[in-house]
């Protein structure tokens, strides 16, 4: 009856709540715990010459410096206006004193400072990366992982190890560092740097197709966003990146999209306020850029000109240009060519564009202009029915300058001269081109501006 009776109570009873907590104590501990890391923050320069005074004097009087002093002293070795690096018995002293204390936090702010100064033309540096080596075996932790694992106390293999694990991983060195506990709250440490720099040497050594190396080199030099890591050194990401293809040059869609790479971070290099002071690659990017114009205004004024017709421009100014002739070229189109080239070419691929002036003779739609360089001269060769117009000196007022963002049509041709020649300057029609009689004229005028002839041989249409 008693069990009965209890049932019947606990039937006639309200509904029992139970309230589960959302986080168990368990989750709530486990999310509290956090990777050991270590924060290596740059102190302020403030007062290093101070400290860096008393540490001075503190170790040649024969005394111990105070321990607020000795926390800044990894600083005081490599900064201020008299580093401790340039008194042989002071550094080694303290050398001697991080040796022999005992002290891991001793060890940790050296191998800190170690790591963000990087100094490798500091005379003392080897030894202080030798002491590190030796400490780092005696005290477990990042630093000792990281000494194991990425050699980080070698200073000499160090950036090899890291740019080849980062490489690995497809991440970067301070990524490296940060995954052995090592967070750099400094923006980069300069060991992070000489392992970037150590990872370009890499890319531009290895036996790589262009395009190969082109995916590389972007996985390697830009974050995710495609920010170019380290600018100071972007001389060297453009020569790793074209210096090995230098001779043969790769096929024309990989040369614009290494040129796309390059143009989109360091700008033009033939235009004023570009980025390409350091670079040893810009003849060779100059010339594959004037290719480039070249292969431009053939192919998509082709799409466009009479066949027949222009096959014989394609055949001549390819001709000039296998010659070596051609020094610099630029485009300008209409909005039509703008798209055709848009689409057939890299939208970074540069060229220029009309400017409408009234009373200047009327673009027709689809009309286009190659500007070229050529000897001491300037030629501007138009689409369709227009002109070979030909400065004999580019220094003439009447020449056009190459690279303008915008050009109106009486810019860029000959006027004011009788049917063809003028003095120091011409203008031909391209009129019964099968018989070569515009080139043979043109090609005089080339010889004249180089002192080479092209041969007709050479520009015969196939």
């Amino acid at each position: 009856m008693q069990m009965k009776a209890a049932l019947s109570a606990l039937a006639g009873a309200g509904s029992v709540r139970v309230d589960i907590p959302k986080h168990t104590a368990v989750a709530r501990a486990a999310a509290s715990l956090r990777s050991p890391i270590v924060k290596i923050v740059v102190p302020p320069p403030d007062n290093l010459d101070v400290i860096a005074t008393r540490i001075r004097n503190a170790f040649r009087q024969g005394k111990a410096p105070e321990n607020s002093d000795l926390r800044h002293a990894p600083w005081c070795l490599w900064d201020g206006t008299r580093p401790l690096e340039l008194d042989d018995d002071v550094s080694s002293e303290y050398l001697g004193y991080v040796k022999t204390s005992g002290r891991k936090g001793a060890f940790k702010r050296l191998a800190a400072a170690y790591v963000i100064r990087f100094p490798v033309r500091s005379k003392m540096f080897s030894s202080v990366a030798a002491l590190l080596s030796e400490l780092a075996e005696k005290f477990s932790g990042s630093w000792s992982s990281a000494s194991k694992s990425l050699s980080i106390f070698d200073h000499v293999e160090a950036p090899r190890r890291i740019a080849l694990a980062a490489r690995y991983k497809g991440s970067s060195p301070t990524e490296v560092l940060a995954d052995h506990g090592l967070s750099v709250l400094a923006s980069e440490s300069r060991l992070a740097e000489a392992a970037f720099v150590e990872g370009l040497r890499q890319i531009g050594a290895e036996q790589m197709r262009p395009l190969e190396r082109l995916k590389s080199m972007t996985q390697w030099a830009t974050t995710q966003e495609g920010v170019l890591r380290f600018d100071q050194h972007r001389g060297l990401v453009a020569d790793s990146l074209i210096l090995p293809h230098e001779n043969p040059a790769p096929e024309k869609l990989e040369r614009d999209k290494m040129l796309s790479f390059l143009l989109e971070r360091f700008g033009d290099p033939r235009l004023p306020g570009n980025k390409w002071a350091p670079m040893k690659c810009t003849a060779v990017v100059k010339r594959w850029l004037t290719e480039q114009s070249l292969r431009q205004f053939l192919d998509v004024v082709s799409r466009t000109a009479l066949p027949e017709q222009w096959k014989y421009r394609r055949a001549f100014w390819t001709a000039v240009y296998n010659r070596g002739l051609i020094s610099d070229a630029c485009v300008i189109f209409d909005d039509l060519g703008a798209y055709h080239a848009t689409k057939v070419f890299d939208g970074k691929t540069p060229f220029s564009r009309w400017r409408h002036v009234s009373g200047a003779k009327q673009i027709q739609k689809g009309h286009a202009c190659l500007l070229l360089r050529i000897g001491r001269g300037v030629v501007a060769e138009w689409s369709h029915n227009g002109k070979c117009n030909v400065w004999r000196d580019a220094t003439d007022p009447t020449a056009p300058i190459l690279h303008r963002l915008r050009y109106s049509s009486d810019e860029v041709q000959v006027k004011n001269i009788s049917f063809e020649r003028g003095e120091g300057k011409s203008a031909f029609t391209h009129s019964r081109p099968s018989t070569y009689s515009w080139q043979n004229k043109v090609a005089d005028e080339i010889r004249a501006m180089t002192g080479v002839r092209v041969m007709q041989s050479e520009y015969v249409a196939r």
